[in-house]
């Protein structure tokens, strides 16, 4: 992929350069480590790290332009782009390099506190029913097809993701579906993005570290549903937020909501609702009629919870905005069978056994709740733990909840990062008024105990890590995946049982 673009070909409004304007750049990073010829570099000021410290590094390295907040002491031969705002000015510039603003890409972009990856693959197999070739970037990793072609953060980088995008439309990708985290938002890595249809699924607790209320929290999730940011959106009235946004919102929306939620003026409002929803209680899934602007569907779902309902409607909403039919968005429904770390489930021995990503209150609520209703009157048994250096207002609340809707709970580790396990599950253990848990801080023997202690019919939900494969321990990423420890498990039980 060979890219090459005049500097005064990439500058924006508000930019000022200083130096020549006619040089050639060929790569963008704001990495000054990683730098090919004739490289842009973007410093960065971030919370820890101020990337102007690095920018003579960056000129050692090969950068021929520094774009910085100020003007810097460098060689007269590197050219300078002075602008307010870096982080914006890199989104931009990006997808001027990369061609992004130009394609053909049609782009829908799901954000939410939950429910986001559900709602990507949900959306992808939509579209490939009605014969489209799809992308997806999102917490799993980007994707063409089937075809995983790399891992990233919920939302890369902008570089990144404008790579992608390009590399999406050199491969005869025609819809995009994507992640979009709050963080992203407020980061601007979508800048210079336009999305086609934006998917607003919930606001809960979660993040509180980095936006400290949830006030900004919401605002942050707000910026992707502005003239500069999408053309259309879809919205979750039974949400508070969601429906204030909706009230508020200056670009064409519609909203969805559940019957069996009961909020009678939001389901008035929408115009998407479901009823009649109806879970098979051996795990064959779920039904529900939907009503779309008047016009009623029965819709299959094979994967469980109640939550995965809600997700199905944004996905029936961004669907109906593309122009699709309801025939086909219930057909691309039906023919998702499981997404990667969610609602996963697996059969011990009788025990049946969930693996969710749910890691804040809203999600390990959520999923307890779900998967009360296949125990139906067996126990449920919860493990879980909260990841270190983020928000820790959480831990408590999360206890609490798990205390309440759980018969027993494991209080275990979950990427304690930089923190002490232990001060993290003690903070957990706050919220629990009741004796029914053990703190067990090895997650693999919380996993084993909960598993050997639940009887034929019990469920037990590990949640907290979905398809990850690592722990996150002291800046080490070490391999450690739920899904292995179950499959192990499963092959000690089978070869005892098969002795017997």
């Amino acid at each position: 992929m060979s890219i090459k673009f005049r500097l005064r070909d990439l500058v924006d409004k508000g930019m000022i350069v200083y130096g020549d304007d006619d040089i050639m750049i060929e790569n963008l990073t704001h990495k000054s480590y990683e730098l090919d010829k004739n490289s842009m570099f973007f410093a960065i000021k971030g919370t820890k790290i101020n990337g102007e410290d690095f920018a003579s590094e960056a000129v050692k390295n090969g950068a021929v332009c520094v774009v910085s907040q100020n003007r810097l002491d460098l060689p007269a031969n590197v050219s300078q782009i002075v602008c307010e705002d870096v982080r914006r000015a890199m989104s931009s510039i990006a997808a001027k390099f990369y061609g992004a603003v130009n394609n053909k890409l049609f782009i829908v972009a799901v954000t939410g506190t939950n429910g986001k990856t559900t709602s990507t693959y949900m959306l992808a197999s939509v579209f490939k029913a009605a014969g489209k070739k799809v992308g997806i970037i999102g917490t799993n990793g980007i994707f063409i097809g089937e075809q995983k072609i790399g891992q990233s953060l919920t939302t890369p980088d902008p570089i990144d993701l404008n790579k992608t995008l390009l590399q999406f439309s050199e491969n005869g990708v025609e819809v995009v579906c994507m992640e979009m985290s709050a963080h992203a938002l407020e980061l601007q890595k979508n800048w210079g993005i336009m999305t086609d249809i934006a998917l607003f699924t919930n606001l809960t607790q979660d993040h509180l570290d980095f936006f400290e209320t949830m006030e900004n929290y919401g605002r942050a999730k707000a910026k992707l549903f502005t003239k500069d940011s999408c053309k259309m959106a879809v919205i979750n009235a039974d949400d508070d937020f969601g429906y204030s946004l909706f009230k508020s919102c200056q670009i064409p929306m519609i909203a969805y909501a559940r019957e069996k939620n009961k909020n009678y003026d939001r389901i008035m409002s929408a115009n998407i609702v479901a009823f009649d929803e109806v879970t098979d209680h051996n795990g064959n899934g779920q039904d529900f009629v939907v009503k779309v602007f008047g016009k009623e569907s029965k819709i299959h779902l094979n994967i469980d919870g109640g939550f995965n309902v809600a997700n199905a409607l944004g996905v029936i909403g961004a669907g109906h905005l593309a122009g699709l039919s309801l025939k086909t968005i219930a057909a691309g429904l039906n023919n998702v069978k499981k997404v990667d770390g969610r609602f996963n489930t697996y059969m011990i021995g009788g025990v049946k056994v969930i693996i969710d990503y749910a890691h804040t209150p809203d999600g390990i609520a959520n999923i307890l709740c779900a998967a009360r209703e296949l125990a139906g009157e067996n126990k449920l048994f919860s493990v879980f733990g909260c990841g270190g250096n983020r928000d820790s207002a959480k831990r408590e609340i999360m206890g609490r909840i798990s205390c309440e809707n759980a018969d027993f709970t494991f209080i275990t580790s979950d990427n304690p990062r930089y923190e002490e396990p232990r001060e993290i599950a003690k903070q957990i253990e706050q919220g629990f008024t009741a004796s029914n848990y053990k703190i067990v801080l090895d997650r693999k023997q919380a996993i084993k105990q909960a598993i050997m202690l639940a009887k034929a019919g019990d469920v037990v939900v590990i949640a907290g890590k979905g398809a990850e494969n690592y722990m996150d321990i002291k800046g080490q990423k070490i391999f450690f995946s739920d899904k292995a420890v179950i499959e192990e498990l499963k092959e000690e039980i089978n070869a005892h049982t098969n002795k017997k």
